[in-house]
């Protein structure tokens, strides 16, 4: 009993080290300062936050066997069929602009096309793209990262450098640790007339172990601002449908 009681406990310290190995940081975030990790409907586990303006912190984390985090790109998810401005700086007073046209990149194409429809009134001609298909490659499918739910907007947003140590902001937990190496990129935003606009970063990821590939944050490290009326808007609202139905049953007698 003693060497099953033994061989059980060595086995269970070893699928807790190795849970802890698989729970590294993730080679990118997407955080918004002061954001609350929830779950709202089908976005799950989630930074969010309800501000039009706030502050963007993308990561780019370096693993033991990363040489270099490249073409890394900001993308913006927002609702099917709407429109609106989305300004967004970096920390150096530069605005960023949205990629519109193929490139021919060192690992591929990024974009994977040129953009098909107009989604920002402050923006000239088409900006963003209706399917994932303009994405390098086949991300993770988290909502509202979906081809029949959102469209989407591309940003570059450059190279990661190993600069130091990071922090992990973990959505799934609500916890923010000083945890790994890499960089941290800050952007400002600022958004109006979309209900929603969610946020992931991609990029490629040269390895010593030449397993090279585009990666994407995941879905517990993404972020949403999603936007709630005024309670004056709402009450105004509400006070003009209770009158709009006094007019009608009012016409009826």
């Amino acid at each position: 009993m003693k060497l099953l009681k033994s061989t059980g406990c060595v086995s269970v310290m070893i699928l807790f080290v190795c849970s802890q190995a698989l729970l590294g940081v993730p080679t990118f975030q997407v955080y918004i300062d002061g954001g609350v990790a929830d779950t709202r409907g089908s976005d799950e586990d989630t930074w969010f936050t309800r501000s039009s303006s706030f502050d963007l912190t993308v990561v780019g984390a370096f693993g033991k066997k990363t040489d270099s985090l490249s073409e890394v790109t900001l993308v913006l998810s927002v609702p099917q069929g709407e429109s609106g401005t989305i300004d967004i700086i970096d920390s150096g007073g530069t605005e960023l602009f949205p990629m519109k046209t193929t490139t021919s990149t060192p690992h591929g194409n990024n974009p994977n096309g040129d953009a098909d429809v107009d989604l920002l009134s402050n923006v000239s001609s088409n900006d963003g793209y209706t399917t994932k298909s303009a994405l390098p490659d086949n991300f993770n499918n988290h909502y509202p990262f979906q081809n029949d739910v959102s469209d989407f907007l591309l940003y570059s947003i450059g190279d990661f450098s190993n600069n130091g140590g990071i922090h992990n902001y973990n959505a799934d937990d609500g916890t923010i640790t000083a945890e790994g190496n890499g960089q941290e990129k800050l952007f400002n935003v600022s958004i109006t007339g979309f209900s929603w606009v969610h946020f992931d970063a991609y990029g490629y990821e040269d390895k010593t172990s030449g397993s090279d590939s585009w990666q994407i944050n995941p879905p517990s490290h993404d972020s949403t601002y999603y936007y709630i009326p005024a309670p004056s808007t709402i009450l105004l609202g509400g006070i003009g449908v209770a009158f709009v139905g006094w007019l009608r049953r009012r016409r009826t007698f």
